[in-house]
Protein backbone atom coordinates (compact mmCIF):
# COMPACT_ATOMS: atom_id res chain seq x y z
CA UNK A 1 0.00 0.00 0.00
CA UNK A 2 1.24 3.48 -0.95
CA UNK A 3 1.27 5.85 1.94
CA UNK A 4 1.51 9.65 1.85
CA UNK A 5 4.59 11.34 3.25
CA UNK A 6 2.92 11.46 6.63
CA UNK A 7 2.73 7.72 6.62
CA UNK A 8 -1.08 7.89 7.00
CA UNK A 9 -3.46 6.78 4.23
CA UNK A 10 -5.21 9.74 2.46
CA UNK A 11 -8.65 8.58 3.45
CA UNK A 12 -7.48 8.61 7.04
CA UNK A 13 -6.26 12.27 7.00
CA UNK A 14 -8.08 14.52 9.48
CA UNK A 15 -11.27 16.13 8.06
CA UNK A 16 -10.01 19.60 9.04
CA UNK A 17 -6.96 19.17 6.80
CA UNK A 18 -9.13 18.24 3.81
CA UNK A 19 -11.43 21.36 4.35
CA UNK A 20 -8.67 23.95 4.28
CA UNK A 21 -8.44 24.14 0.44
CA UNK A 22 -12.24 24.45 0.22
CA UNK A 23 -12.29 27.35 2.67
CA UNK A 24 -9.52 29.11 0.80
CA UNK A 25 -11.40 28.67 -2.47
CA UNK A 26 -14.60 30.03 -0.89
CA UNK A 27 -12.72 33.06 0.43
CA UNK A 28 -11.31 33.79 -3.01
CA UNK A 29 -14.73 33.49 -4.62
CA UNK A 30 -16.24 35.82 -1.99
CA UNK A 31 -13.52 38.38 -2.61
CA UNK A 32 -14.10 38.23 -6.34
CA UNK A 33 -17.85 38.71 -5.84
CA UNK A 34 -17.29 41.70 -3.57
CA UNK A 35 -14.94 43.27 -6.10
CA UNK A 36 -17.48 42.73 -8.87
CA UNK A 37 -20.23 44.34 -6.78
CA UNK A 38 -18.00 47.31 -5.96
CA UNK A 39 -17.12 47.79 -9.63
CA UNK A 40 -20.78 47.60 -10.63
CA UNK A 41 -21.84 50.07 -7.93
CA UNK A 42 -19.08 52.48 -8.91
CA UNK A 43 -20.03 52.25 -12.57
CA UNK A 44 -23.71 52.83 -11.77
CA UNK A 45 -22.89 55.82 -9.56
CA UNK A 46 -20.71 57.33 -12.24
CA UNK A 47 -23.44 56.83 -14.82
CA UNK A 48 -25.97 58.50 -12.52
CA UNK A 49 -23.69 61.47 -11.96
CA UNK A 50 -22.94 61.76 -15.65
CA UNK A 51 -26.58 61.40 -16.66
CA UNK A 52 -27.97 64.56 -18.17
CA UNK A 53 -31.04 65.96 -16.43
CA UNK A 54 -34.34 65.51 -18.21
CA UNK A 55 -36.43 68.53 -19.31
CA UNK A 56 -38.96 67.61 -16.64
CA UNK A 57 -36.24 67.57 -13.99
CA UNK A 58 -34.94 70.96 -15.06
CA UNK A 59 -38.43 72.42 -15.07
CA UNK A 60 -39.19 71.07 -11.61
CA UNK A 61 -35.91 72.41 -10.20
CA UNK A 62 -36.53 75.86 -11.69
CA UNK A 63 -40.11 75.98 -10.38
CA UNK A 64 -38.99 74.99 -6.88
CA UNK A 65 -36.31 77.69 -6.89
CA UNK A 66 -38.77 80.41 -7.86
CA UNK A 67 -41.39 79.27 -5.34
CA UNK A 68 -38.78 79.27 -2.56
CA UNK A 69 -37.46 82.78 -3.11
CA UNK A 70 -39.76 84.27 -0.51
CA UNK A 71 -37.81 82.19 2.03
CA UNK A 72 -34.31 82.31 0.54
CA UNK A 73 -34.10 85.96 -0.46
CA UNK A 74 -33.44 88.64 2.15
CA UNK A 75 -36.51 90.83 2.66
CA UNK A 76 -34.47 93.84 1.56
CA UNK A 77 -34.02 92.17 -1.81
CA UNK A 78 -37.71 91.39 -2.16
CA UNK A 79 -38.64 94.93 -1.13
CA UNK A 80 -36.00 97.35 -2.46
CA UNK A 81 -35.37 100.52 -0.48
CA UNK A 82 -36.43 102.67 -3.45
CA UNK A 83 -38.89 101.98 -6.28
CA UNK A 84 -39.34 104.28 -9.24
CA UNK A 85 -42.69 105.23 -10.77
CA UNK A 86 -44.20 107.61 -13.31
CA UNK A 87 -46.80 110.14 -12.11
CA UNK A 88 -49.96 111.19 -13.91
CA UNK A 89 -47.97 114.20 -15.11
CA UNK A 90 -45.40 111.83 -16.66
CA UNK A 91 -42.69 112.87 -14.24
CA UNK A 92 -40.28 110.29 -12.83
CA UNK A 93 -40.37 109.99 -9.06
CA UNK A 94 -39.34 107.50 -6.38
CA UNK A 95 -41.20 105.84 -3.53
CA UNK A 96 -39.17 105.02 -0.44
CA UNK A 97 -39.63 102.05 1.85
CA UNK A 98 -40.39 102.97 5.44
CA UNK A 99 -40.64 99.48 6.90
CA UNK A 100 -41.15 95.74 6.48
CA UNK A 101 -43.59 93.69 8.55
CA UNK A 102 -41.85 91.28 10.94
CA UNK A 103 -44.67 88.74 10.77
CA UNK A 104 -45.35 86.69 7.64
CA UNK A 105 -48.23 84.37 8.59
CA UNK A 106 -51.03 84.59 6.02
CA UNK A 107 -53.76 85.66 8.49
CA UNK A 108 -51.62 88.57 9.72
CA UNK A 109 -51.56 90.29 6.34
CA UNK A 110 -55.06 89.68 4.99
CA UNK A 111 -58.58 90.77 5.81
CA UNK A 112 -60.79 88.10 7.33
CA UNK A 113 -62.71 87.79 4.05
CA UNK A 114 -59.59 86.50 2.27
CA UNK A 115 -58.11 84.22 4.89
CA UNK A 116 -60.26 81.22 3.99
CA UNK A 117 -59.50 81.70 0.30
CA UNK A 118 -55.77 81.93 0.97
CA UNK A 119 -55.82 78.82 3.15
CA UNK A 120 -57.77 76.86 0.55
CA UNK A 121 -55.20 77.61 -2.14
CA UNK A 122 -52.16 76.85 0.00
CA UNK A 123 -50.91 80.27 1.07
CA UNK A 124 -47.38 79.94 2.43
CA UNK A 125 -46.81 83.48 3.65
CA UNK A 126 -47.79 87.12 3.23
CA UNK A 127 -44.81 89.47 3.23
CA UNK A 128 -45.67 93.16 3.56
CA UNK A 129 -43.76 96.41 3.24
CA UNK A 130 -44.88 100.03 3.20
CA UNK A 131 -43.67 102.81 0.92
CA UNK A 132 -44.41 106.53 0.75
CA UNK A 133 -44.40 108.55 -2.44
CA UNK A 134 -41.83 111.21 -3.15
CA UNK A 135 -43.95 114.00 -1.63
CA UNK A 136 -44.85 111.79 1.36
CA UNK A 137 -48.53 112.41 0.79
CA UNK A 138 -49.55 108.92 -0.32
CA UNK A 139 -48.82 105.62 1.44
CA UNK A 140 -48.63 102.21 -0.27
CA UNK A 141 -48.63 98.88 1.51
CA UNK A 142 -47.47 96.09 -0.79
CA UNK A 143 -48.02 92.43 0.00
CA UNK A 144 -46.36 89.39 -1.53
CA UNK A 145 -48.74 86.44 -1.14
CA UNK A 146 -46.62 83.33 -1.70
CA UNK A 147 -47.98 79.96 -2.82
CA UNK A 148 -46.35 76.59 -3.29
CA UNK A 149 -47.51 76.31 -6.90
CA UNK A 150 -48.77 78.23 -9.92
CA UNK A 151 -52.13 76.56 -9.50
CA UNK A 152 -52.55 77.83 -5.95
CA UNK A 153 -51.66 81.39 -6.92
CA UNK A 154 -54.02 81.32 -9.90
CA UNK A 155 -56.88 79.97 -7.79
CA UNK A 156 -56.40 82.69 -5.19
CA UNK A 157 -56.31 85.43 -7.83
CA UNK A 158 -59.52 84.17 -9.46
CA UNK A 159 -61.28 84.20 -6.11
CA UNK A 160 -60.43 87.80 -5.21
CA UNK A 161 -63.45 90.08 -4.88
CA UNK A 162 -63.62 92.82 -7.49
CA UNK A 163 -65.13 96.22 -7.83
CA UNK A 164 -65.46 97.23 -4.18
CA UNK A 165 -63.49 99.98 -2.47
CA UNK A 166 -60.71 98.93 -0.15
CA UNK A 167 -60.34 95.45 -1.60
CA UNK A 168 -58.79 92.99 -2.49
CA UNK A 169 -58.10 92.85 1.22
CA UNK A 170 -54.46 93.52 2.06
CA UNK A 171 -54.18 95.00 5.53
CA UNK A 172 -52.58 98.41 5.89
CA UNK A 173 -49.16 98.51 7.53
CA UNK A 174 -48.09 101.64 9.41
CA UNK A 175 -44.82 102.51 11.14
CA UNK A 176 -44.72 105.07 13.98
CA UNK A 177 -42.45 108.02 13.42
CA UNK A 178 -42.76 107.85 9.63
CA UNK A 179 -45.08 109.41 7.06
CA UNK A 180 -47.13 106.19 7.20
CA UNK A 181 -47.97 106.50 10.90
CA UNK A 182 -51.62 107.45 10.37
CA UNK A 183 -52.32 104.90 7.62
CA UNK A 184 -54.67 102.17 8.83
CA UNK A 185 -57.29 99.87 7.35
CA UNK A 186 -59.97 102.57 7.49
CA UNK A 187 -57.76 104.87 5.39
CA UNK A 188 -57.43 102.44 2.49
CA UNK A 189 -58.57 104.17 -0.71
CA UNK A 190 -57.51 101.93 -3.60
CA UNK A 191 -56.11 98.48 -4.23
CA UNK A 192 -54.57 96.37 -6.98
CA UNK A 193 -53.80 92.70 -7.56
CA UNK A 194 -51.54 90.98 -10.04
CA UNK A 195 -50.13 87.49 -10.36
CA UNK A 196 -46.90 86.16 -11.78
CA UNK A 197 -45.66 82.63 -11.18
CA UNK A 198 -46.50 81.33 -7.69
CA UNK A 199 -46.95 84.85 -6.29
CA UNK A 200 -49.85 87.29 -6.08
CA UNK A 201 -48.95 90.92 -5.43
CA UNK A 202 -51.57 92.90 -3.53
CA UNK A 203 -51.41 96.61 -2.84
CA UNK A 204 -53.48 99.02 -0.83
CA UNK A 205 -53.01 102.78 -0.86
CA UNK A 206 -54.28 105.83 0.98
CA UNK A 207 -53.40 109.31 2.11
CA UNK A 208 -50.65 109.84 4.63
CA UNK A 209 -52.92 111.99 6.80
CA UNK A 210 -55.07 108.90 7.43
CA UNK A 211 -58.33 110.32 6.09
CA UNK A 212 -60.88 107.51 5.84
CA UNK A 213 -62.16 106.38 2.47
CA UNK A 214 -65.68 107.54 3.27
CA UNK A 215 -64.39 111.09 3.66
CA UNK A 216 -63.22 111.24 0.05
CA UNK A 217 -65.89 112.93 -2.03
CA UNK A 218 -64.60 111.90 -5.43
CA UNK A 219 -62.49 109.19 -6.98
CA UNK A 220 -58.79 110.04 -7.04
CA UNK A 221 -57.68 106.98 -8.98
CA UNK A 222 -54.71 108.64 -10.72
CA UNK A 223 -53.28 109.66 -7.35
CA UNK A 224 -52.90 106.00 -6.39
CA UNK A 225 -52.05 104.69 -9.87
CA UNK A 226 -48.33 104.25 -9.05
CA UNK A 227 -49.27 101.29 -6.81
CA UNK A 228 -49.40 98.93 -9.79
CA UNK A 229 -45.98 100.15 -10.95
CA UNK A 230 -44.47 99.58 -7.52
CA UNK A 231 -45.96 96.09 -7.39
CA UNK A 232 -44.57 95.29 -10.85
CA UNK A 233 -41.11 96.36 -9.70
CA UNK A 234 -41.30 93.77 -6.92
CA UNK A 235 -42.98 90.82 -8.60
CA UNK A 236 -40.95 90.89 -11.82
CA UNK A 237 -37.61 89.87 -10.26
CA UNK A 238 -39.24 87.68 -7.61
CA UNK A 239 -41.04 85.52 -10.18
CA UNK A 240 -38.43 85.69 -12.95
CA UNK A 241 -37.47 82.26 -14.39
CA UNK A 242 -34.58 80.61 -12.56
CA UNK A 243 -31.43 79.65 -14.44
CA UNK A 244 -30.77 76.05 -13.45
CA UNK A 245 -27.17 74.86 -13.09
CA UNK A 246 -27.14 71.19 -12.15
CA UNK A 247 -23.38 71.28 -11.58
CA UNK A 248 -23.85 73.56 -8.61
CA UNK A 249 -24.50 71.91 -5.21
CA UNK A 250 -27.43 74.27 -4.59
CA UNK A 251 -29.44 72.53 -7.30
CA UNK A 252 -31.11 69.14 -7.17
CA UNK A 253 -31.91 67.98 -10.69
Amino acid sequence: MNLPASGVPGDLLPTRSRRRPLRALAAILAAVCCLAVAIYAGTAAHAELARKPTPAGLSAAAAAAVAGRWRSWPTGRIFPAVLGYTTQLLTQEAARRVGIAPRTACPDGLDAALRGLAGRDGCQAVLRATYVDQLQGVVYTIGVVAFASLRGAAGFERGLPRGRSGLPGLRALAFPGTASAAFDDAARQASTAQRQGPYVLLTTAGYADGRPARATLQSRGPVFAPAAQLAAGIIAPLAAPAQVDCRSPQWSC
